[in-house]
Parts: C-alpha cells; structure tokens; sequence
C-alpha cells in the first residue's frame, strides 16, 4: 500500500480527522463553502510549507487544488485568503482548543506519549512548559514529551516577564485535562525555580526537574545559585574527611560528546531534592566545546543518565516545536493584530504537527517500511515528504480526501 494511502487512512480512521473538524460551531446560515473544507486547508498549511495565507490563496486557485476539493467547474478559488482570515475570525477559540486535544486518547492508547530516557529505563510521561513569542503575541505553551512531541496547549500571555505567572495558572488546569496522560516530570529552566512551582507541581502528584548553565546567570537565578552553593563546595572538596561523592561517566554516540556528572542531595521549599553537576566536552565544535550544566530534582529515582537526557529535552520545545512552526508555517514572520484568529490558526498548525508526527512514529515501528519510505535519507519531515512528492497528485489527494 502507498504511504500516501497509509496517511489517509490514519487521518480517516485512526484520527477520525473529519470529525474533528465537524466538531467546530458554524456561525454562517447558508455557507457556500464548507467549514470543514476551510480548516483542512489550513490544516495542512505545514504540510505544504506555506508561511503566509496568500501563499495558501495561490495554491487554492490551481486546476488540481479545485478537482481535490470538487469544487463547481466555473469556480475559480477554492476559498480565497480573506474568506480564511474573515472565518479565523469568528472561530470559537474553545473549538480549536478541543481539536488539538482530540487525538489525545488514542495517541495515549498507541503509547506514544511515554519515553524511555535510557534504553533499559522505564517509560515516563515527560512535560515541558516555555514561552514565546509568535505573529506578534507572546503564548506559553506546553508539550508532552514522548516519543513525538504533541502540544496539547498553547495559550496567550500578556507579555514578556508574565510567562511564570501564566504556567501556574496552567499547570492544574492542564493535569485534569489531560487526565490519565498528565505528566509526571516536567521539565523547566531556571527561571521556574521557585516555591511557587515546587508545590504547585507537588499538588498534582508530579516531579520537576530545573537545569541551569552558568552562562545563562542573570538576577533572577539568585536564588537557583544559593541552593547550589553547599553542593559546589562538596564537589569542589577533595579531602577523605568527606564521604565520596556520587559520580558517573560515559560516552553519547548522537551528541558525539564524552560527559562526567556529580550527584549530591538537599532541600527546597520542604522537598527532598537531587543536585547533579553535568559537565561535556564537545571535540567536533568550534565554540563552546566544554559545557557545565546543572540539574536540580525533586525525582529521586532519576539515575545519572535518565537526569542528562531529561535536561537535553528541555529545550524540545524550543528546537522541535516553536522553530519547526517557524520553519513550515512561518509563525515568526507573519503578523496578527487580533490575538484570536491567530490562535485558531496556531492551534490548528499543532494539530497538524501532533498527527503527523504520530503517522510517522507509527511507520517506524516497522523497520522495512520506513526504510523504503526514507531510501537512506536521515528522516525530517522535508525528506520525507519529499518521497511522496514523487506522488503529488496521490499525495494531495489522499491527504485531503481523507477530511472530505
């Protein structure tokens, strides 16, 4: 079967994605073009890599785009960019916000939301909760870290500095969300050390870990840097007077570095905590070839490799989300004066990143078809779309129908 024919029936029948777009309220008496036609146009903007409404105009307009949607012979657009921004509009934020968290219980189901650290290690449901700032508006947004990454919510903030009072207002409301698929560890920078967040995080049965690099020292890590004191002063120590401390070392093969870390305990804000000192070299780089990280806990049963790996995916969000929007969907570039079609359309971005990324997850379990999918290439999305490129008009067709 082609993997164009694969990707629809997931979208049909795994995803359900007709009726996750059915789902939305419309407000118009008697439309002339169909809603669920409009989202899946912008559904799929990532897929096409296009980073601007226009862009997504143009490509609406061609002979192939108006036979996918069956549109009438003398019809010249499917639906044209100011019909999609007047609809954005009015969307119901509400609407979009349940769409991204429609998939939530079968991506749980498939397992795809649990991550093993290390290879022997038992799976856990990792979160990662950051600001930013897109078309103009700053958001927080939070991510389930598993074996995809799935945003599952992306809310406005009112600006830079308020991202912490944003993240304790969503932490509660984001575990009963997302139920049986909360987080138990989440993941956070410096910035969140605090007492507020050690116990809101502690009320919903769940872990943290903070990791902070000496380079990233500004005022507001004052208090980070005075809980680490008693420990750089244990690890600097080198004396039998001391009982040893805990160390551990090793080679990462992908990250291509050799790593050393020290491990100590304390406390904060009454919870018992683990303090790990992590320290890489990097012989292949040019800048920054020796980096020192510190990792702070409340997990105890984090081992020296689990608490590495679990401070690298911090900045998943970051690198695999807010850049990935960027880079196919132009969510830096673009502008929006009113905050709330943009969220419409963010969420629905999400939601195209959360299935897709889901599909491919799934083709990889089995090892021969995702060697002949990618035929050698190192995966991203664009190689691997680009092999069903060779099958565009399928492609597009498969991909579109499935929502038709």
């Amino acid at each position: 079967m082609a993997y164009e024919t694969k990707l629809a029936l997931f979208f049909r029948d795994t995803i359900k994605i007709a009726r996750i777009f059915d789902s939305f309220y419309d407000i118009r008496m008697q439309p002339r073009i169909r809603l669920r036609d409009i989202l899946i146009s912008v559904f799929l903007m990532p897929y096409w890599g296009l980073k601007a409404l226009l862009q997504l105009d143009i490509l609406l307009r061609t002979p192939q785009m108006l036979r996918l949607f069956r549109c009438p012979k003398k019809k010249k657009v499917v639906v044209s960019d100011t019909t999609i921004a007047r609809v954005l509009s009015w969307l119901d934020p509400q609407d979009s916000r349940k769409a991204l968290l429609a998939p939530l219980p079968t991506l749980n189901n498939e397992g795809l939301l649990q991550l093993r650290l290390t290879p022997k290690g038992p799976t856990r449901r990792l979160g990662v909760i950051d600001g930013s700032q897109m078309g103009g508006h700053y958001l927080v947004a939070a991510l389930l870290c598993g074996q995809l990454n799935y945003p599952v919510v992306v809310e406005p903030c009112k600006g830079r500095g308020h991202e912490q009072k944003t993240t304790q207002k969503l932490l509660p409301i984001i575990h009963q969300m997302l139920g049986p698929a909360a987080p138990k560890l989440w993941l956070f920078d410096a910035l969140y050390f605090n007492h507020t967040i050690f116990r809101i995080v502690g009320e919903q049965n769940a872990h943290l870990l903070i990791k902070y690099s000496p380079h990233e020292d500004d005022e507001e890590n004052k208090l980070f840097r005075d809980v680490l004191e008693d420990a750089k002063r244990l690890f600097a120590a080198n004396t039998p007077a001391i009982d040893p401390v805990e160390q551990s070392h090793g080679f990462d093969t992908n990250r291509w570095c050799a790593w050393s870390m020290k491990k100590t305990s304390a406390e904060f804000a009454g919870y018992p905590v683990n303090i790990f000192l992590l320290q890489e070299e990097y012989p292949k780089r040019k800048k920054n070839t020796h980096t020192e990280t510190w990792i702070i806990t409340t997990d105890l049963s984090l081992e020296f490799e689990e608490a590495r790996e679990a401070a690298h995916l911090r900045w998943q969000i970051e690198n695999n989300e807010f850049k990935r929007l960027s880079h196919l969907a132009g969510t830096k570039t673009f502008y929006f004066k009113d905050p709330r079609p943009f969220f419409t359309m963010l969420h629905l971005f999400c939601l195209a990143l959360a299935v897709f990324d889901a599909f491919f997850a799934i083709l990889h379990r089995n090892e021969a078809a995702s060697k002949a999918l990618m035929q050698g290439c190192k995966f991203t999305w664009k190689s691997a779309f680009s092999q069903m490129w060779w099958h565009y008009q399928d492609a597009f067709d498969y991909a579109v129908s499935a929502g038709i």
